[in-house]
């Protein structure tokens, strides 16, 4: 009985999640943005959101898309994003089109680069890249035989407010 009492701080401590080194999550990125641009060639605005997870564990991304054009398209998506190594991510896309992703990801001091993969419908690739303090530019590809990656989307997004809930009001 000691023993396993001896053992449980042990174990606690491994099944805890660890936050984040501030140093490691892309700060720039935080906030909610607000864009416009184009999606498959009609015009289109957008939202996005990207806050720290519970306890500074980690990102969590929502996005929204509608299109403005003939084909009045609307899309939504939610993903969580977890540190796993030094600038890598990893995490889980959820779209309102029922598909799901698996997702890697790099960050640096001015861009987050997001690979999405699902092996039975499609691999793609978002990147979101500072332009300036409170402006961002999110590009999106899918990866098409041959092995290139063709964009479908692109927006130009300025932030709005921190996110909500946030306790830095300053982002």
């Amino acid at each position: 009985m000691i023993s396993s009492l001896l053992w449980l701080p042990l174990m606690l401590a491994v099944e805890t999640p660890t936050p984040i080194d501030d140093r490691a999550t892309p700060d720039w990125l935080l906030g909610d943005w607000s864009g416009k641009g184009s999606l498959f060639g009609q015009p289109a605005r957008m939202s996005l959101s990207v806050c720290s997870l519970a306890g500074n564990r980690g990102l969590t991304l929502d996005y929204q898309v509608r299109g403005e054009g003939s084909s009045a398209m609307r899309f939504t998506g939610h993903a969580d994003y977890l540190p796993d190594g030094e600038n890598r991510w990893r995490g889980r896309w959820i779209g309102s089109n029922g598909v799901d992703h698996d997702l890697t990801a790099l960050a640096s001091n001015d861009s987050f680069v997001a690979t999405w993969h699902n092996a039975a419908v499609e691999t793609g690739r978002t990147r979101y890249q500072r332009i300036a303090p409170d402006q961002l530019k999110v590009t999106d590809y899918v990866l098409r035989d041959g092995g290139r990656f063709e964009e479908f989307a692109s927006a130009d997004y300025d932030r709005k407010a921190a996110c909500q809930g946030s306790p830095d009001n300053d982002q």
